[in-house]
């Protein structure tokens, strides 16, 4: 892709993207989903608690955005079955995905919480790095949504790090 985007849509430039962390990272988030959906229909929890309001958040940000992002994930498989270890991906999507990612990246926060609670689930909160991560791919999208410029993975990881994230 280009760095040009049809006049409803703004490009996000993820920078560096390492291909293994953001694997690490999708099994976590997958598993966790998982493990909120089950709690939810079987009733195990409230419709307030952090597993009903994560679950139907996900739900809803996939609804409007996941035609946006679908492109991009196929490029990062594609990426990984090349052997590659980073890629830099460029996505065409919505103005409206960084309030989501702002509301997205809050409720990971109360989710990883939740998790270290221990409560119902075998799921546990995220691993440092993959936390890094998921901070850093919400936080571009939030930020690049409001005009700022992408900040490469090598850049954030090395602030996270030095404490700085």
């Amino acid at each position: 892709m280009t760095g040009q985007a049809p006049a409803d849509l703004i490009v996000i430039k993820l920078l560096g993207l390492p291909l293994g962390l953001r694997q690490r990272a999708t099994e976590h988030h997958e598993g966790l989903r998982r493990e909120f959906q089950m709690l939810v229909e079987q009733g195990h929890v409230q419709p307030d608690s952090v597993p009903a309001r994560l679950v139907s958040l996900a739900a809803d940000v996939e609804r409007r955005f996941e035609s946006f992002a679908a492109a991009g994930r196929a490029e990062l498989d594609e990426a990984t079955r090349q052997g590659r270890t980073t890629a830099d991906l460029m996505l065409a999507i919505p103005p409206g995905i960084g309030p989501a990612a702002d509301q997205f990246k809050k409720m990971i926060a109360e989710a990883d919480e939740y998790c270290a609670q221990g409560e119902h689930l075998l799921t546990l909160a995220a691993p440092p790095d993959v936390a890094a991560f998921i901070d850093w791919v919400l936080g571009e999208l939030v930020r690049q949504s409001e005009g700022g410029d992408p900040i490469p993975w090598s850049d954030a990881a090395g602030a996270s790090s030095a404490g700085w994230l």
